[in-house]
């Protein structure tokens, strides 16, 4: 029965993370969202809300203002596109992994750079 909830649970993060994905990009004229990427869902296991992983190049204080105000829009997006008996309340979460990324890169070019000079 676990498995089906989680093959479930699965099936419905890839479907909302899809849908916003859409709606994000074709029907926000919101510029501060441009260039938004949905990178994960992950909703509650009794669908009342979803955890929705983001990136995006902008500047993150105006793009969390422009998701909050967009919210409401994305939700009722949601809720005609998918036939579910409830549309999560989302919860958007900056997804801090690229920064990571890229401050190991910048870490290993020193630590590269570093070994060559000691040569």
């Amino acid at each position: 029965m676990e498995r089906l909830l989680s093959h479930r649970r699965s099936r419905v993060a890839a479907l909302l993370r899809e849908r916003l994905a859409d709606v994000i990009r074709e029907r926000v004229s919101d510029p501060r969202l441009e260039g938004l990427s949905v990178i994960e869902v992950k909703p509650a296991p009794d669908g009342s809300f979803a955890r929705v992983f983001y990136r995006s190049r902008r500047d993150r204080a105006e793009v969390e203002a422009a998701l909050a105000s967009a919210k409401p829009f994305l939700r009722r997006c949601l809720s005609e596109g998918l036939e579910m008996r409830r549309v999560p309340e989302l919860d958007f979460r900056y997804d801090p992994a690229e920064d990571s990324g890229a401050r190991m890169d910048e870490i290993l070019d020193d630590l590269s750079k570093a070994g060559e000079n000691e040569s």
